[in-house]
């Protein structure tokens, strides 16, 4: 699906935005009011942004730095960042995102990782872009994966790149993870 201009532009602050605001709080770098917590089955927008090669963890909090936390709900994970060759791979908990540079624009290939003890349905949205103004959205559906297996798709990800050419470190997002 081809975006017209005006909508890319009301969608592209939106994304970029939400992803702004996951980098700020996860630098600590929000006042001290509280936040409302997302719901336990979407995870918040990553920012997949390199750090000299290396990723770096984000620190715990434990429920009694948080009063307004839940004690049974887990603490999001933090996206780990590396490169395998040209192909960059973005993994947030059970979800692995790869993306390689091509002719047409991005390959990009989503895993997601079945750890509960029954079957789930799965949608996991995934954004991909240059940082600046170029950004596309795909989704990958992942029906009925048993527990303990791993269900996989693929999509090329094209688009009007502003230089022409699509860049050759792209910022990956992992909007949300979804159960239906």
């Amino acid at each position: 699906m081809q975006l017209t201009p005006l909508r890319r532009d009301l969608l592209r602050p939106a994304v970029w935005g939400a992803a702004a605001l996951v980098a700020a709080l996860a630098t600590g770098c929000s006042d001290s009011s509280p936040a409302s917590a997302p719901s336990p089955s979407t995870s918040p927008s990553v920012s997949a942004e390199p750090s000299d090669g290396q990723s770096t963890p984000a620190a715990e909090a434990s429920p009694e730095d948080d009063p307004e936390q839940d004690p049974q709900e887990s603490p999001k994970p933090a996206p780990v960042i590396s490169h395998a060759g040209k192909t960059k791979v973005v993994t947030v908990g059970d979800v692995e995102v790869r993306a390689t540079r091509s002719e047409l624009g991005f390959n990009v290939a989503c895993t997601i990782t079945n750890n509960r003890s029954s079957t789930l349905n799965l949608k996991v949205t995934v954004s991909i872009g240059d940082g600046k103004e170029w950004v596309r959205t795909t989704k990958f559906d992942f029906p009925n994966v048993a527990p303990g297996r791993t269900g996989r798709e693929t999509t090329t990800v094209m688009g009007d790149f502003p230089d022409g050419e699509s860049p050759d470190d792209p910022k990956i997002y992992v909007d949300s993870v979804m159960e239906y």
